[in-house]
């Protein structure tokens, strides 16, 4: 998986932050919840791609030699 792609996610996780906090209150009232599900979305996109990754702190003691 590319660091390009991850830095491409949190382009657009800003741009939409920027877009959001841009809005007028009434619009931002209306448009938060699909904004915040786009953001969950981008954030999780490598699980939504190719399955959730192994955590590092999920190895067991005896993998470390």
């Amino acid at each position: 998986m590319s660091t390009k792609t991850d830095v491409e996610a949190i382009r657009l996780i800003g741009d939409e932050v920027v877009r959001l906090l841009s809005l007028p209150d009434d619009r931002l009232d209306a448009e938060a919840a699909v904004g915040l599900r786009l953001i969950a979305d981008l954030a999780r996109w490598r699980d939504l791609a190719y399955g959730p990754a192994p955590c590092a702190s999920g190895r067991s003691s005896s993998a470390r030699h």
